[in-house]
């Protein structure tokens, strides 16, 4: 693993929903511990305003099935609990638990659509069922954010979104993924200091407005700032914008750009602009933030305001208009135990009103045509579907990964690029919400639905 990776820590074999180990008890309990459960995570509906979504997350989901187990402190405290007091059995299971099974997973940075698996677990039941809560944790969350800063970046037309959203995230935990997710969106850095130093992340900060009220006199500030930070960004509008920009001229204080928080950033940014390039100050870069959001920071260019950077922060890192994916984990087959060291295959299917799951492990075709994405076709994994190309990889194998390295964020940020790229353009309409995706369901996958209705 690169050193990028989540530190897998000790307690996170009990980061569950206590169902998970309850039905890992009841399945040890009728002897079927050693059936195979395939199950596949995917998305029914997408958050609202969403048009699509940007895969994250799996990289901590791989950490986290690579070093899972149960230590003895762990298991004692299961034993404290009722339901497990007098099952001695499964809680000697548990001194040996290990992830043994095999992990598909579309790479991150993916751009899938409802109804499309993302990843797929195969391994003994026990196993596959007790994972289930922290994957859904991990790539919802990350996929929330990255499908959010996807929209927020494309809106931004080529000038570079700074990740602001530490303060506002729903914990330090939160704030990181939210960073690293950010990034893999195409946001340029972070001011998350700890997502810098663990992901590499390019790092960005300004000041705050208590600095500014520090001193005596606003141009003070200024030039306490610059004279050890020379390429900082000085932060405008504690008082009064204008003002501030016109003392920085006339003290002649060089600084590689103004921070704009507050106040009519359509006229604010205009007018400073004008004041900074009248006055020899042309190379001076403007940045602005200040709860933006993706509808905005479109109105900001459309009315051609001259804004270089843009600092997004509370509407990034909390999705703030839908804040919940809603990605499932479910059960699509199961494979018992049959003579000969075989496995007997049986397709199972959800058929609930209104959530019904699509039964078999499968795998997601894509067909491009005019280097767009024309069609993805979901099918049986043994199928072969010509001329597209299959999305799900398998990266753990018995328990073992199956590649010495995982991707590097810029390789994962790069890969969404080419996603955005062939992605067609009706999908990055902030203001059109799509009904209808461009996702069909194989004929083979129709006969065995058919057979199980």
């Amino acid at each position: 693993m690169n050193s990028s990776t989540f530190d897998c820590r000790d307690d996170l074999c009990l980061a569950t929903d206590f169902y998970e180990l309850t039905m890992a008890l009841g399945y040890f309990n009728s002897g079927i511990k050693d059936t195979v459960g395939i199950f596949e995570m995917f998305v029914r509906k997408l958050p609202n305003n969403r048009n699509y979504l940007v895969i994250s997350g799996l990289e901590q989901v791989i950490s986290y099935l690579t070093n899972l187990k149960f230590n003895p402190n762990q298991i004692n405290f299961l034993k404290s609990i009722e339901q497990f007091e007098n099952n001695q059995d499964f809680l000697n299971y548990l001194k040996s638990f290990r992830f043994t099974g095999n992990f598909w997973a579309v790479p991150e940075g993916t751009i899938l659509f409802p109804n499309e698996p993302i990843l797929r677990i195969e391994a003994p039941i026990i196993e596959s069922q007790i994972v289930e809560t922290y994957i859904l944790s991990m790539v919802n969350f990350q996929s929330l954010i990255s499908s959010k800063a996807s929209r927020i970046v494309d809106s931004a037309k080529g000038k570079p979104v700074i990740e602001f959203g530490f303060r506002r995230a729903h914990g330090p935990s939160a704030a990181l993924f939210a960073s690293r997710a950010s990034f893999i969106a195409g946001c340029k850095s972070t001011s998350n200091t700890l997502a810098s130093y663990r992901y590499r992340i390019p790092m960005s900060g300004t000041m705050a407005h208590s600095f500014i009220m520090s001193f005596d006199q606003e141009v003070e500030a200024f030039k306490n700032f610059v004279s050890f930070f020379p390429d900082g960004f000085l932060l405008v509008d504690t008082y009064d914008s204008e003002k501030a920009v016109k003392k920085i001229i006339g003290e002649k204080i060089k600084c590689k750009g103004i921070r704009i928080d507050s106040g009519d950033l359509f006229y604010l940014c205009k007018r400073i602009r004008k004041i900074l390039d009248s006055n020899d100050y042309k190379e001076t870069k403007i940045i602005v933030s200040g709860d933006l959001n993706e509808y905005i920071i479109k109105k900001l260019l459309d009315k051609k305001i001259p804004i270089d950077y843009f600092g997004v922060g509370t509407e990034l890192v909390t999705s703030r208009d839908d804040p919940a994916l809603n990605g499932v984990y479910k059960l699509v087959a199961i494979k018992k135990p049959s003579k000969g060291n075989r496995y007997e295959m049986q397709y199972k299917m959800k058929k609930s009103l209104n959530k019904i799951s699509v039964p078999g492990p499968k795998q997601i075709y894509r067909i491009i045509k005019n280097n767009q994405i024309y069609k993805d076709i979901v099918a049986l994994d043994h199928e072969k579907v010509k001329f597209g190309k299959p999305l799900l990889i398998q990266f753990i194998k018995d328990g073992v990964l199956t590649k010495k390295n995982l991707p590097r964020l810029e390789e994962i940020n790069k890969h969404y690029e080419y996603q955005m790229n062939i992605l067609p353009k009706k999908f990055k309409d902030i203001n059109k919400t799509i009904n209808i995706f461009p996702v069909c369901i194989s004929t083979e996958l129709k006969k065995i639905i058919k057979a199980l209705e």
